[in-house]
């Protein structure tokens, strides 16, 4: 009896049970960033020299991340009166981002030396944008920017890819100054 129990743990234990592979995503090797000035007619600031800057006409430009399939959308308004409405318009951006999101950072940065006020948000969870923020000097300026896949949100495989132009984007902010 004992041998033909045996037997059957032997024949029933040796069964190779196969399991799905999990989805894998692509890890990125990032380089470490050194950074380059840019300038326009408006502002100047400091960016990572691995991305591919495209500026556009009255102070708006494109930052493209090519190995992250990623850009950075600047936009800049002048204006005279009103910077209410501009931030109101941003608040209702932000609220329309964040419906596929668990949660909103968001961050204040001021540097009254150079007359630069910023507010950064980042949004955790499947959003079109990952980061947004806004850049101003009080008086006549009011410059947005919004990181972009071109891919299908999934924000834990873009995770690393977000916090390597989160650290961009910080270096903006730091060197940031109005022409």
């Amino acid at each position: 009896m004992n041998r033909v129990m045996l037997f059957f743990f032997i024949v029933c234990g040796c069964q190779d049970f196969s399991m799905p592979k999990q989805k894998a995503y692509f890890a990125h090797k990032f380089n470490i960033p050194s950074y380059k000035e840019f300038s326009n007619d408006c502002y100047k600031f400091q960016i990572n020299s691995d991305a591919e800057i495209i500026y556009n006409f009255m102070c708006n430009a494109t930052i493209n991340y090519k190995k992250l399939k990623a850009d950075l959308y600047i936009s800049n308004i002048e204006f005279t009166k009103n910077i209410k409405l501009l931030k109101n318009d941003f608040d209702q951006k932000i609220l329309d981002n964040s419906r596929n999101v668990s949660e909103i950072n968001a961050s204040e940065f001021n540097d009254n030396d150079n007359k630069v006020y910023g507010l950064y948000y980042s949004f955790i969870g499947n959003a079109p944008s990952n980061i947004q923020f806004y850049i101003t000097d009080s008086i006549s300026n009011f410059t947005t920017g919004s990181l972009y896949f071109k891919t299908k949100p999934n924000y834990d495989s873009l995770l690393p890819s977000i916090t390597y132009v989160k650290n961009d984007i910080k270096k903006m902010f730091e060197t940031f100054k109005w022409k």
